[in-house]
């Protein structure tokens, strides 16, 4: 047999074994864990396997590439001495190597195996930082009575549990081996010898796909696959990609500048974070520096609500957001986070305070949080989202996260009809109310209270909507786009909500609506107001009237200071499910919808364009650039000049120092993965 069909033939051997390695452990995951949570539908099972499908090509092709690389390698050093044995020698080389890489193949989806069956997640950043901390106290001698030790011990003395899954594993395994072993003698490997060099190109082609992971846009499509249910989007993807792990951490950290790190190092910044975000709390923790003790008082409300999160933004030219915030509680200086929309969600569902550049969502996305889906689904809620672009849209990883996190399903704009008009960012806005309509009668017809969240795309950049209302078509010569975009907003948001009014729908139901973050276009007449534009948006919090009561809810306008990281904590407290522990940045204002009651606060404001961070009190917003080491001020209503730098000021030093603190404890915490911890406080919620 010549060198190139018995090179074609390993080769094709050892890239398909690794596939069918991948795919049967996914199967037998879907058989001994995900359809006891939740059974499949046909579609979602099919879809289920062809994305896996897809994510194994791409992990097997790329690994039988580096094996056939250090095969050529060693083939050419042997070509150095004896060229003749060059090409038996690759042959055999590649054998080897693919063997060995099978070897870790089979023995990371193993432990993924255990992992994802002891925590229902796969293999992650967390489960990484344990085996770290095995290793790490076994070398000092400190690993006896550690709580890593204790955690080991007690899994281990499950040989029971486990062994019967391990064995069940390894049979099903090798099974799946066996079979696919006879198909290639009897079938494959025929076909191979005959036509050696056409299945040279051929093997060539398939293996390029492959890689590319059978799609146009590459195998990140794997993270963008239409799979509403977050169980079975989570089987679809590779547990091999946490090799990748430390590269993906590598390329999108957060480097704090080393004067901030002088001017403030972390010994400072944790305690002084803790006093102006938590004062008088009890924390817990000196690795978790956030975590404190809760106090879970009893829901004010008459029964558990439904939970309606609207991430919408602007008020202008809205005459039905203006009679909806007549009848809520509306929250005057509330603040944003983030300057960018998942910035912002990650500080509205997890309250933590996001970090400088690329959002947690995306870059930290497997780390360990505490997040408002995951203890409404502890607490019996139904969890889910309804938005109108593809869930991995830039690559932002949205799936992943908010699979980790406590998502039931997330439907993107796979779950619309092809029919469905799409504008701009992704689907119209009145559309997604729509699916967000269909998605609230059948969370009804459940009758168990739940929890939905969207974001509307109309108004953001470039504000491209539907002009099928004379009000719109008016409003488009107008130079600012933005304000046809609005009023679209209105409408379709007046005929959703009034809809559900009419039909009972919103009974139980508490509604928030609130933007995602400010604007990013030019529209101020400085920096400095524009920069203060960018974390001011509305919050409204209505009620439907079969959960008010004079003590609970009076419908007016709340000046005291709040933010996207209150939002949480709040909604937890609305339902009588606040936990007994948190890494909580922000608080519960649910007293603040029949009262006056909010304190003096400081919100962090997390920049995104620059090096540099800012606040918000009750004197309006600072900002601190790093590089220049400036301060600037703004009023809280913006019609006050900016005052120039105040960096010698004492009570200008004060707010610098509380900036600081706030940016190196919110970066830091997230960049080691030290907000919080599932594995140390799970247990004690």
């Amino acid at each position: 047999m010549s060198v190139t069909a018995s090179l074609v033939q390993r080769f094709v051997f050892w890239w398909l074994l690794l596939v069918v390695a991948q795919q049967a452990q996914r199967i037998f995951l879907m058989i001994v864990a995900a359809a006891r949570r939740e059974v499949p539908s046909p579609e979602v099972l099919g879809l289920t396997l062809l994305t896996g499908l897809r994510a194994d090509l791409v992990t097997a092709s790329f690994g039988m590439l580096a094996a056939l690389a250090l095969a050529l390698l060693v083939a050419a050093l042997v070509a150095l001495r004896a060229s003749s044995r060059a090409g038996s020698v690759l042959v055999r080389a590649l054998g080897v190597a693919a063997a060995s890489l099978t070897v870790v193949y089979v023995a990371i989806l193993t432990v993924d195996m255990g992992y994802y069956l002891y925590s229902g997640q796969r293999l992650d950043a967390v489960f990484m930082e344990y085996v770290a901390d095995l290793f790490g106290q076994g070398r000092q001698g400190e690993i006896r009575g550690s709580q890593v030790a204790a955690q080991t011990a007690a899994e281990l003395g499950e040989v029971g549990t486990w062994a019967v899954r391990v064995v069940s594993y390894a049979g099903l395994l090798i099974a799946a081996i066996l079979v696919w072993r006879i198909l290639f003698r009897r079938a494959l490997a025929p076909v191979l010898r005959g036509w050696p060099r056409a299945t040279a190109v051929a093997l060539s082609v398939a293996v390029a796909v492959g890689a590319w992971g059978m799609h146009p846009d590459g195998p990140d499509s794997v993270q963008g696959a239409p799979i509403a249910s977050s169980t079975y989007y989570a089987l679809a993807q590779s547990p091999i990609w946490i090799l990748t792990a430390p590269l993906v951490r590598a390329s999108k950290p957060v480097v704090i500048p080393p004067a901030v790190k002088a001017a403030m190092p972390e010994s400072r910044a944790f305690p002084l974070a803790r006093e102006i975000l938590m004062p008088g709390a009890r924390f817990v923790s000196a690795r978790y520096p956030l975590v404190h003790v809760e106090q879970p008082r009893p829901s004010p409300l008459v029964r558990r609500p439904n939970v309606l999160l609207l991430s919408i933004a602007g008020r202008r030219v809205t005459p039905f957001l203006d009679a909806i915030f007549a009848d809520s509680v509306t929250f005057e200086h509330f603040r944003t986070n983030g300057a960018q929309t998942f910035h912002g969600l990650f500080a509205s569902l997890c309250s933590s305070l996001p970090r400088q550049g690329t959002a947690a969502t995306k870059a930290r996305y497997a780390n360990d949080y505490l997040c408002l889906p995951t203890l409404l689904a502890r607490g019996g809620y139904r969890t889910r989202m309804v938005i109108g672009q593809n869930r991995d849209q830039s690559h932002s990883r949205l799936g992943l996260f908010m699979a980790r996190n406590g998502l039931e399903e997330l439907i993107d704009e796979s779950g619309y009809p092809p029919s469905t008009p799409r504008v701009g960012l992704g689907v119209a806005d009145g559309a997604l109310f729509d699916r967000i309509r269909a998605e609230i009668d059948g969370l009804r017809a459940g009758g168990r209270p739940y929890f939905l969240t969207t974001l509307t795309t109309g108004t953001h950049h470039p504000f491209a909507v539907p002009m099928t209302h004379p009000d719109v078509v008016a409003l488009r010569a107008e130079p600012d786009r933005y304000v046809a975009a609005l009023r679209y907003l209105d409408i379709e948001l007046e005929r959703f909500f009034r809809g559900l009014e009419r039909d009972g729908a919103l009974r139980d139901t508490v509604v928030l609506l609130l933007g995602d973050h400010g604007r990013h276009e030019r529209v101020a007449r400085n920096d400095i107001e524009n920069a203060a534009g960018h974390f001011t948006a509305p919050l409204a919090v209505w009620l439907d009237p079969s959960l008010r009561a004079p003590s609970v809810y009076r419908p007016r306008v709340v000046s005291g200071m709040a933010s996207q990281i209150d939002l949480t904590p709040t909604i937890l407290a609305l339902a009588g499910l606040t936990p007994r522990l948190s890494s909580f940045a922000g608080r519960d204002v649910s007293c603040a919808l029949a009262a006056d009651c909010l304190p003096a606060r400081t919100v962090y404001l997390s920049e995104v364009y620059g090096a540099g961070a800012g606040i918000a009190d009750a004197e309006g917003f600072w900002f601190y650039g790093f590089a220049a080491r400036t301060l600037q001020h703004a009023d809280l209503a913006l019609r006050a000049m900016p005052l120039p730098s105040l960096t010698d000021d004492p009570a200008a030093a004060a707010r610098v120092e509380r900036i600081l603190a706030l940016y190196v404890t919110a970066n830091t915490l997230i960049e080691q993965n030290t907000l919080w911890s599932w594995r140390e406080f799970g247990e004690r919620l």
